[in-house]
């Protein structure tokens, strides 16, 4: 299959930027959620959510610091996936035909430099 054929699936841009917004904002709220927890439990205070998040770790794991480690871990994900799509662009974008091409230049760069020297070794 040809390159054309092979077409990905992509979102508009609307919706990849609601998504970031999304992940951004949940990623704060857990933060500040963790942040305020830790605060109170210190203290021996709080109240309603917070005070069942102090009183039960398990779930302050499985709601707050769990979610925390997935989205860090999907954001590493994402970039490696993107770094290796732009260094595979660039190899792809040469033919066979310009790799050819490519080498014979380096190739005939390379003899008249070795000309160059033996002229040069020969004059003096």
């Amino acid at each position: 299959m040809s390159q054309e054929q092979k077409k990905k699936f992509k979102l508009p841009d609307w919706v990849t930027y609601g998504l970031i917004g999304l992940e951004i904002a949940a990623m704060i709220a857990l933060v500040i959620i963790a942040f305020i927890t830790m605060k109170t439990a210190g203290e021996g205070a709080g109240s309603g959510f917070i005070k069942w998040l102090i009183m039960n770790r398990v779930w302050f794991f499985m709601l707050v610091v769990f979610p925390l480690i997935v989205l860090f871990l999907f954001n590493v994900y994402l970039l490696i996936r993107i770094i290796n799509d732009t260094s595979q662009k660039e190899f792809q974008a040469l033919t066979k035909e310009e790799l050819m091409e490519e080498a014979r230049r380096q190739a005939r760069e390379e003899l008249e430099k070795e000309l160059a020297k033996q002229k040069e070794s020969a004059n003096e």
